[in-house]
């Protein structure tokens, strides 16, 4: 069973990051990382993943859980992937019995992962795609929700419902840190909906701490909302990061985003 729970950001197949983990973690089975979205494992959909995987699991041996991201396959379109009712997470995932210890969440679910409730929504846009079809790069043409997952997605988590973490990929509209746009990428051209859809998402659900990768920053975004990259942290300190006391007696912001103004207080 598991019992130590990381969280980290995007690696496109660039694990050195769990290099500089205690090693009392690398090597411990009942310990996992969740990775929130790009991991990098179904990236080609060839022998390349396989070797990926196979390298990862010799060298870590904890666990991953993996939130999809829209630079790869989404779980169940990748050959040998099967599903299960996983117990350290109370719900169902995807995984390949040659990596048994390598899982994805689901793209709409809800987990209990260390005593918390925790909502999953996985995908998101590439703002690479005509350079990735230009250069015949893997693109993934169902790499966002459809409409009809977007509105599986408001059954799953409906108007007042409480989840102690949201685990995304992108990130709510209102949310979107402008400052890391891409230079050279015209955001009139950028496909938003599914921040648009995360956006009246978050207007209709009670969230205790909402974390996303995907921009590549490690920040604190607002009260309550982080921003994971190459950074990792436990998920208990994130938790413990955010209740208790009022975060306006916290320093709470690494670097603010440019969306966000303080207001006098924060509950």
């Amino acid at each position: 069973m598991i019992t130590e729970w990381m969280v980290t950001g995007d690696c496109h197949q660039n694990f050195s990051r769990f290099d500089n983990y205690e090693e009392s973690f690398k090597n411990d089975p009942n310990a996992a990382v969740i990775i929130l979205g790009d991991a990098g494992f179904n990236f080609f959909l060839d022998e390349r993943d396989d070797f990926v995987k196979d390298w990862f699991s010799e060298v870590y041996k904890f666990s991953v859980y993996c939130v999809r991201g829209n630079h790869e396959a989404r779980p169940q379109d990748v050959p040998g992937m099967i599903t299960m009712y996983d117990d350290n997470v109370d719900g169902i995932v995807y995984y390949q019995p040659r990596w048994p210890r390598i899982r994805y969440f689901q793209d709409i679910g809800t987990y209990f992962i260390d005593r918390h409730s925790v909502g999953v929504i996985g995908g998101a846009y590439s703002v690479d795609k005509f350079w990735r079809l230009a250069h015949h790069a893997p693109w993934f043409e169902n790499e966002q929700l459809s409409k009809e997952e977007q509105l599986e997605a408001f059954k799953e988590f409906p108007v007042g419902c409480h989840r102690d973490f949201m685990f995304t990929h992108t990130c709510p509209l209102e949310w979107e840190p402008t400052d890391l746009f891409l230079s050279g990428i015209d955001q009139s051209k950028v496909d938003k909906s599914m921040e648009e859809f995360l956006d009246n998402l978050r207007q209709t659900i009670d969230v205790g701490v909402w974390c996303f990768g995907h921009y590549h920053a490690d920040r604190l975004e607002r009260p309550r909302v982080e921003q994971f990259y190459k950074d990792s942290d436990y998920l208990q300190a994130i938790w413990n990061r955010w209740h208790g006391e009022k975060t306006i007696d916290k320093e709470w912001w690494l670097v603010k985003s440019p969306n966000y103004y303080m207001e006098e207080s924060h509950d």
